[in-house]
């Protein structure tokens, strides 16, 4: 999940959860983003195992893991960005 080396971000989160049975009794409505200024460029992603991309509501999901991570950090003035790297700016 992400490109850059830990050691290059100045905020990460990261949480992992597991569950022998599971049950949505509501579909998830999962929005995530991270915002900063000035120049804050980051990383978000997440990997699951047990679960169908959408989930349903009432069935029974066994053996289930997700991992999520959230990282960010705010670009020095002068330093390209990502995207002028990759347009060859």
């Amino acid at each position: 999940m992400g490109e850059r080396k830990r050691a290059e971000y100045d905020v990460e989160i990261s949480a992992s959860v597991t569950a022998d049975e599971l049950v949505f009794h509501e579909a998830p409505e999962v929005v995530s983003r991270s915002r900063g200024e000035p120049n804050q460029e980051g990383t978000v992603g997440s990997d699951r195992s047990g679960l169908p991309r959408p989930v349903r509501t009432g069935v029974v999901y066994e053996d289930v893991r997700a991992d999520y991570r959230l990282a960010s950090r705010i670009r020095p003035p002068g330093e390209p960005s990502e995207d002028d790297d990759a347009d060859g700016e």
